[in-house]
């Protein structure tokens, strides 16, 4: 898991565009850039935090469900 993260944020660091776009159509083209690359890295993490919720036992399951809903705000 570390590992995926670790090479999904350097991705992300090295391939979203840092500059600031000065044309309409070149804002929504850095956008598309960094929504492909945002979704590359979630692809690269995916599968190592599926492997690590597999291995979780039932009650550890229900504890780390527990944490996303209780981010998430109310309303």
């Amino acid at each position: 898991m570390k590992d995926a993260s670790t090479k999904a944020a350097e991705a992300l660091k090295a391939n979203c565009p840092s500059y600031q776009a000065l044309t309409p159509t070149g804002r929504v083209e850095a956008m598309e850039k960094r929504l492909q690359v945002t979704l590359d890295a979630v692809r690269t993490v995916q599968p190592a935090l599926a492997k690590f919720y597999d291995g979780l036992s039932d009650e550890q399951k229900a504890r780390f469900n527990s944490l996303r809903s209780a981010s998430r705000p109310v309303g």
